[in-house]
């Protein structure tokens, strides 16, 4: 990432597009599956909340090649957390 305000911004980008597919998906599932649609926004949206508050706040020893590898690995932790909460998704569609 070349900046932390690009990383934010590629997160909310990336949440954003998470929970309208959630929205998407909500309106063609089962009652009964709808509640597992609030419940994965509602993981998405508390993941943003805390991955925000690590990149706010790291911790104050960090040199500048291990802030390099800090923000690297925030950045790997949202693309694996978005990837598996799509493929949650398409699990709930395909048991349609």
């Amino acid at each position: 990432m070349s900046s932390i305000r690009k990383l934010k911004k590629e997160i909310n980008c990336l949440v954003d597009e998470i929970i309208g597919n959630c929205f998407l998906h909500y309106y063609f599932v089962e009652k009964n599956k709808q509640k597992k649609i609030d419940k994965l926004i509602e993981d998405i949206v508390a993941f943003r909340n805390d991955i925000i508050n690590k990149i706010n706040n790291p911790s104050e020893n960090l040199k500048s090649k291990s802030k390099r590898s800090y923000y690297r690995d925030i950045h790997n932790e949202l693309i694996e957390k978005a990837n598996k909460t799509f493929e949650k998704i398409d699990q709930l569609k395909e048991a349609d």
